[in-house]
């Protein structure tokens, strides 16, 4: 006697619970806002990859034509980590930056590891006298106007998960 079995294609591919299929992800679609916001995310870290490019490639000389001869002067007092910090933040913030724009929620723990690796790159600029004289009054500006950007990337990559729009 023949035995009929079903195939695995005669039965559901996922069990149903409720209202949704378990294991489903539920995505939101993005609102302009997200892309222009997301947009502006990446325009600023581009921006910083190219600051950091010209940063570490500039020769003194440059350097001095570019920012003056007291930063020239104390360009060698900035430590190595600090410069690698600096590079963490940057790139990091690129790829949390492409993360976003591509819906990946992984670009929240990225932008957090960005805006750690800003905070670790300053603190020579504020920790060195001879740096902190050298930027003059004004050395407390792009720091914070990074943090608050990085905090406002954080704020936003995080309400966009919650809200379904990133998986």
């Amino acid at each position: 006697m023949a035995h009929f079995y079903p195939s695995r294609l005669d039965r559901p591919a996922t069990i149903w619970h409720s209202s949704k299929k378990l294991g489903e992800i539920v995505m939101n679609k993005p609102s302009i806002w997200f892309w222009v916001v997301a947009g502006l995310f990446l325009l600023w870290n581009v921006i910083g990859c190219y600051f950091y490019i010209v940063d570490v490639t500039m020769s003194d000389a440059q350097y001095a034509e570019q920012f003056g001869a007291e930063m020239a002067a104390v360009r060698p007092l900035y430590p190595v980590w600090a410069i690698a910090a600096f590079a963490i933040a940057v790139w990091g913030g690129l790829v949390a930056a492409v993360l976003l724009l591509l819906r990946r929620a992984l670009s929240v723990p990225i932008f957090i590891l960005s805006l750690i690796a800003s905070l670790i790159c300053f603190i020579p600029n504020f920790t060195m006298a001879p740096l902190r004289e050298a930027a003059g009054a004004t050395v407390w500006v792009m720091p914070l106007l990074i943090v608050v950007i990085g905090v406002v990337e954080i704020w936003f990559s995080r309400r966009e998960r919650a809200k379904g729009t990133l998986r």
